[in-house]
């Protein structure tokens, strides 16, 4: 047996996911005094940088902004889609456990960038990722330059 946290003996002991990044995706999930953490990720190749928010806050902004893309469907329909989208926060309104680490990060504000830190277009958005797909990351956002 490994000493390793979440070690994969099938992966020759390499870990599935950061457990570290795992506890503290948890403890946002948690709805502790922390309400957010600010990361940027290194996934094949590439960053993705953002503020770590619970997964109750991910799929409420989630319903909110997709539902308000929907303007031509009528006020109920409307809401409906909202709340069964939002309802798949619930399960994060709850006390998370501490095992099983959760396996899906959700990042607000979130942008990208490539390996060197250029940043690709797009404005911040809705992330949410596995958290095994991370290679690496560290605490702090990435900002984009902006022109003077």
């Amino acid at each position: 047996m490994s000493n390793v946290p979440n070690a994969n003996p099938a992966a020759g002991g390499a870990p599935d996911a950061d457990a570290f990044l795992q506890f503290l995706v948890n403890l946002v999930n948690n709805g502790s005094q922390i309400e957010s953490i600010g990361v940027t990720l290194q996934m094949g190749g590439m960053l993705v940088s953002g503020s770590i928010v619970s997964g109750a806050e991910y799929f409420d902004s989630f319903a909110a902004s997709f539902t308000d893309s929907l303007g031509a469907l009528d006020g109920a329909t409307r809401s409906a889609v909202h709340a069964s989208l939002a309802e798949l926060g619930d399960v994060f309104r709850l006390p998370q456990p501490a095992d099983p680490l959760p396996n899906y990060i959700h990042l607000a504000d979130a942008l990208f960038f490539t390996a060197d830190g250029t940043p690709i277009a797009g404005q911040p958005t809705l992330w949410r990722g596995r958290t095994s797909a991370v290679d690496g990351f560290i605490l702090g956002r990435l900002q984009a330059e902006t022109a003077a």
